[in-house]
């Protein structure tokens, strides 16, 4: 019973996710026009120096957020899936 209701829960969330992210948000609405501006931009600078790692715009919060998430998805399965014992 509680694994169907957890597996009810986890295919509701994979439904709600992709219309979350299809949405159209404000980060969209302000950096739509600047592509352009941005690729001249990029055009005319010069090559940084090689001592120096780029900025690739990679939220690591982001990705510890996941991380963790992950690992609470797999402790949440561990502990539905054991096998209940009897006293």
């Amino acid at each position: 019973m509680k694994l169907g209701v957890a597996f009810g829960m986890f295919c509701a969330l994979l439904m709600a996710v992709p219309t979350a992210l299809g949405s159209v948000g404000s980060v969209q609405k302000v950096y739509a026009g600047t592509a352009g501006v941005s690729q001249a931009q990029v055009a005319s600078s010069t090559s940084p120096s090689s001592s120096a790692l780029p900025f690739t715009g990679l939220d690591l919060m982001l990705l510890a957020g996941g991380g963790l998430l992950l690992l609470l998805v797999g402790v949440a399965l561990f502990l539905i899936s054991r096998p209940r014992t009897t006293a």
